[in-house]
């Protein structure tokens, strides 16, 4: 008996053992990476699941992390394309870094990730991450990364992706710049008709034309035409000369990297 209940024991004992190690190393790879501690757990797991379902989907991987200053002397780009190459993201993806302490970002692009974020459109998500961060709601703007990488990605792969030939149309921005147009049109028009008003002098009626002429006013001493006319010849602009694309690096571990930095 005494047998038996050692090893039960034995066994319950290797069991305890054996399932954290299998937890430890299922293969999961975080998405999320909160090295500096801005995010609470209930917003990291929430966002871990956003950002994961982009891998599951599209085969695409998009990481979000923070980090308490970096820990050597490589650059923030270095730092992000190392990170990414070396912690077994898949080949079409993108990172972005943020440099609490100095309130630097930097988003590394690779694969299919330099082709759906061109230079433009790393520009164009940093403009509109920056409100959040400086903030310093970090959920919020690791939640609005992953919206415009996901409306980045699907643009591209419809075969036009957002670029300087083609920006992103942003109807609020849109209405507010309609808005302030209007604004200004109507403050300029009231000024016109104030301007106008004041040198409004009224006159009475007249029964003829004529009436209204100072006599000997008018002398025409000679008249005279001429044709004038002009030549404008016009060249469309083709689109390849508003630049545009993807910049590119070569990593650490030899590989083609894109990619941009903005401070907050």
């Amino acid at each position: 008996m005494k047998k038996i209940i050692s090893l039960l024991s034995v066994i319950l004992i290797l069991a305890a053992i054996a399932v954290p190690a299998v937890s430890a190393d299922d293969g999961y790879i975080s998405h999320i990476v909160d090295e500096a501690g801005k995010l609470d757990s209930s917003d990291a797991a929430e966002l871990e699941n956003t950002y994961a379902g982009m891998y599951d989907e599209y085969g695409f991987d998009v990481v979000a992390m923070t980090i308490d200053g970096l820990p050597d002397d490589r650059s923030l780009m270095e730092y992000a394309d190392d990170y990414y190459d070396y912690n077994g993201y898949s080949d079409d993806g993108c990172i972005l870094v943020v440099n609490v302490p100095l309130r630097d970002c930097w988003i590394s692009t690779k694969g299919y990730g330099i082709t759906a974020l061109t230079d433009y459109g790393i520009d164009y998500i940093g403009d509109q991450l920056k409100p959040d961060l400086k903030d310093n709601d970090y959920h919020a703007a690791f939640k609005r990364f992953y919206e415009l990488v996901e409306k980045f990605y699907k643009e591209a792969k419809n075969g036009k992706p957002f670029d300087t030939n083609h920006k992103v149309t942003d109807m609020g921005t849109v209405l507010k710049r309609a808005g302030v147009s209007l604004a200004i049109g109507l403050v300029i028009a009231i000024l016109a008709v104030l301007v106008l008003w004041r040198k409004y002098k009224p006159v009475m009626l007249k029964a003829e034309a004529n009436d209204y002429l100072v006599e000997g006013s008018l002398v025409l001493r000679q008249s005279y035409d001429h044709f004038l006319y002009t030549h404008v010849d016009r060249t469309r602009k083709s689109d390849d000369d508003n630049g545009g694309g993807s910049s590119t690096h070569t990593s650490s571990s030899g590989s083609s990297h894109g990619g941009g930095g903005f401070s907050f």
